[in-house]
């Protein structure tokens, strides 16, 4: 390995100490004084504090992806374990690990040089980031349905602006505000009792909502908007306990949303979307 190589490959290390907050005073010193005058070093540390800053956002967004509805039911409905039962095992005679200095700097020093790898190979621009990214619609518009029916589903005598007793009416303001053709679903045989109907904006489009309560004062809204050309496709959703099931026609999104430990939303949906 050239002499080059090397000093390319400390640097890299001593600057992702910098970064860690690793750095003892004199080094940070050194290097905070490298950085005012050396182009290189600069550079160096731009792509590795990239690196650090792509490689979080990538994990927050693993956190924020949604459980499936099925997963949620199979580990509420799931039996309890049966006890372990503990088998005599051979006597072994421990020995404590004790890492000479040496080895303990031999592996802060790999832990460096891999922590600062992945940061500068995630800090390089690629052909997926040198666009600006695209705004996710899906996302938005979803977020705004959880939103409004946390809200409106609390308990309270007004569930509806436009009242049940008034069908006739609420289909004609739904239908000239979201553009919608419908029927008021008669979900009575499932348990559930119309109530009237909202209106609100989500992602930015207008959407109907035909309001029920079931018999445990459990709020279930069915929604439709017309389909956007950037909707992704999705079955089951559980968003902080609200739980939405969606499907499709061809030119309109419709969701049945609930909370998610409403067993039969599935069979609320499927009769919906037959009768809608």
């Amino acid at each position: 390995m050239s002499m080059a190589a090397s000093g390319g490959e400390a640097l890299h290390v001593r600057l992702s100490a910098l970064l860690d907050g690793q750095a003892a005073a004199e080094e940070r010193q050194d290097l905070e004084a490298r950085l005012q005058e050396d182009p290189h070093a600069q550079r160096v540390h731009e792509h590795l504090a990239r690196g650090s800053s792509r490689g979080r956002e990538v994990f927050n967004d693993l956190l924020k992806e949604p459980v499936p509805l099925d997963l949620v039911r199979e580990i509420k409905t799931a039996p309890q374990p049966r006890k372990a039962v503990r088998l005599p095992s051979e006597r072994r005679f421990p020995f404590p690990l004790k890492p000479t200095a040496r080895q303990a700097g031999t592996a802060c020093l790999l832990l460096f040089v891999l922590g600062g790898g992945l940061g500068y190979m995630l800090g390089q621009p690629s052909a997926a980031t040198a666009h600006p990214p695209v705004a996710d619609t899906r996302g938005d518009w979803l977020n705004d349905i959880v939103a409004h029916y946390r809200v409106f589903s609390r308990p309270t005598d007004r569930l509806a602006e436009l009242p049940a007793t008034d069908s006739a009416a609420i289909v004609e303001w739904l239908l000239a505000n979201t553009g919608v053709n419908f029927r008021i679903p008669d979900l009575s045989g499932n348990g559930l009792t119309f109530q009237g109907a909202r209106l609100f904006v989500a992602g930015g489009t207008p959407v109907g909502h035909l309001v029920y309560t079931s018999a445990e004062g459990e709020v279930i809204g069915l929604l439709f908007r017309k389909n956007h050309p950037d909707d992704d496709g999705f079955s089951e959703l559980i968003r902080d306990s609200i739980a939405l099931m969606s499907w499709k026609s061809p030119t309109t999104t419709y969701i049945v949303v609930g909370p998610s430990s409403a067993a039969s939303l599935d069979e609320i949906a499927a009769k919906a979307a037959g009768l809608i």
